[in-house]
Parts: structure tokens; C-alpha cells; sequence
């Protein structure tokens, strides 16, 4: 019997902990061979919860692996540390956070990356601690790593959200923000009104599209006012969370944006007034009979995609 059919068959038991078999005690003291037998228990420990999970784990300590992930993580090689992250985070060795957590802004990407998702790993919501002292900036594709997650945890109110959003990294703010957005964070509202007004393009698209997602009465509004400072990009999010938010108040701006040079703007508020406005489709239609090029299109266009 292998070293996996031997620990899943004694994972399974419902037995206190057995030696391990003389066999696998004289492999495991080859490098190749021990490092084989840690990796199946790393991968049995990410299928199993509860008792079965405890029991893997304390057979990664009875067996010296935590040592065995301690030199990796200690070694100056990068892929080496990177897998002792990841050895210690997914058995749950809390009392390596404070090594760990000073990796979370490591220069190497993918050492920061590892730490990071290690302390998820440990404290779930509560780890994301690492942002108040990020320098080092969050890729998109990390952002979207630490979102999936937090998917599976129940929402909870996440401690230094509204900080976040004022931080000096841009990057940082924009996770913040896509946390705001998922999480309908309502309390953090003016908070992410601020961003609007950030230096940074990508900062300011975000917080439009995170506006939607926690709009209050005042927010159309808000939108309707940082539209004439923004680039044509971030001008068609705005019209986009519009078309979420947007009601009667909003008619007149969007009016005026059906004569805007820009096709795309033309649609996008054509669509909001549509979508969002009482008399809409009046306004389109007399819009088209007015100036059948290119309303008619547009008004056929709308009518078609929104099904009405």
C-alpha cells in the first residue's frame, strides 16, 4: 500500500493516530521521497475540512514537515519561499503570521502574492490587514485571486475598508473599491464619492462603477456632475451605472448628451433615457422623427436590445 492509500484509509478510520508503517519511516528519509509524501498531505489537506483536516494536520507535524517548510521559507531562492508559504498557510500554522504577514510586500510578486493569500487563508476578511501597509502594488490578477476567495465567506463588515479608499496606492484603492462594490458596502458611500475626484483614471472608473452598486438618492446626481471632467472611457461608465440609478431628475442632462459628437455617448445616454426616464420612449421616437440619422437607428437599435 502507497503513502496516500495509507493516510486517506487512515483519514477515514474513525481511530486514534497509528504509527506510521516502517516502510514509509525509511523512505521519507529521502529527500525526493519526503518531499512526495509532504505534497500528498498538502493535497489532502486542501479536500478536507473538520476532524479529517485536523488529522492531516497533525500528521504534518508528527512526521517534522513543519521544519521541512520552515528551510523553505527561510531560503533566499524565491519559488523555494513561495512554497513554504503556501506548505504553512494551507496547515493552518497561525503562529507563522507575523513571518508571513512581513512578505506581503515583498518586491517579488510572487512572494507578496503567496503571503497574501495566506493570511486570507488565516484570518479570512481580517487578513486583508496587509493593505494598510501595501507599497508594492496588487495586480489585477491578485485582486481577482483574493476575491474568489472570500466569495465562499459569509459578508461581514470589513475593518479599514474606508482607509483603504484614501490610501497613497492606487492600487490598493481599487480593490478597495471592487470589495465596496461586491459587498454593498453603503457605509462607505462618500468615502468612494472622494474617489471620483482621484488623479488616477482607472481609481475614478471604479468608483462610478461601485456608486452603482450603493447609490443613495443624491448619487445620479453626482454622477451627472463629474460626467464634463471625465474622459470619453470613464464617461460611458458613468452612463452605464446611469442606466442602473438614473431617473426623471437626470432627463435633461441626458437630452443634451443625445447631441454629443461621440456615437458611443450618444447611445449610452440614449439608452439611459430609455431605460431610466418615464416618457423615454416619447422623448427617442420624437428624437427620431426629428433627425431620422442616426436616431432612427439608435431607436431601433434600443428597442431590440432592451426588448421593448
Amino acid at each position: 500500500m502507497g503513502f496516500e492509500l495509507w493516510v486517506s484509509k487512515w483519514i477515514l478510520e474513525d481511530a486514534p493516530a497509528a504509527p506510521l508503517p516502517s516502510k514509509f519511516v525509511k523512505h521519507l528519509k529521502q529527500p525526493n521521497k519526503r518531499q512526495f509524501a509532504l505534497d500528498s498531505l498538502i493535497e489532502l489537506k486542501k479536500s478536507v475540512t473538520g476532524a479529517a483536516g485536523d488529522k492531516v494536520v497533525a500528521l504534518y507535524l508528527e512526521l517534522g514537515f513543519k521544519e521541512d517548510s520552515l528551510k523553505k521559507l527561510n531560503s533566499v531562492i524565491w519559488h523555494r519561499k513561495v512554497k513554504g508559504i503556501n506548505e504553512l498557510s494551507v496547515m493552518q500554522q497561525e503562529d507563522m503570521n507575523a513571518r508571513i504577514f512581513k512578505l506581503t510586500n515583498n518586491r517579488n510578486i510572487y512572494i507578496r502574492r503567496e503571503a497574501q493569500s495566506a493570511m486570507f487563508n488565516f484570518y479570512g476578511f481580517k487578513g486583508l490587514r496587509f493593505l494598510n501597509v501595501l507599497t508594492q502594488s496588487i495586480s489585477d490578477w491578485q485582486q481577482l485571486n483574493l476575491i474568489e476567495q472570500l466569495r465562499p465567506l459569509d459578508p461581514e463588515p470589513i475593518p479599514g475598508l474606508s482607509g483603504w479608499l484614501h490610501s497613497d496606492n492606487d492600487t490598493v484603492v481599487i480593490f478597495a473599491l471592487r470589495l465596496a462594490e461586491i459587498y454593498q458596502c453603503f457605509e462607505v458611500h462618500e468615502d468612494v464619492v472622494c474617489c471620483l475626484t482621484h488623479a488616477n483614471e482607472a481609481v475614478r472608473g471604479q468608483a462610478a462603477k461601485t456608486l452603482k452598486e450603493i447609490a443613495d438618492d443624491s448619487t445620479a446626481a453626482i454622477l451627472c456632475k463629474q460626467y464634463a471632467s471625465e474622459t470619453v472611457r470613464n464617461q460611458i461608465v458613468l452612463l452605464n451605472s446611469l442606466a442602473v440609478i438614473a431617473g426623471d431628475a437626470q432627463q435633461a442632462f441626458l437630452i443634451k448628451e443625445l447631441d454629443n459628437e461621440n456615437a458611443f455617448l450618444k447611445l449610452g445616454a440614449a439608452r439611459v433615457i430609455a431605460t431610466c426616464c418615464s416618457n423615454g420612449w416619447a422623448i427617442l421616437e420624437a428624437k427620431a422623427l426629428e433627425q431620422p440619422l442616426p436616431f432612427r437607428k439608435i431607436y431601433n437599435h434600443l428597442r431590440f436590445e432592451l426588448k421593448k
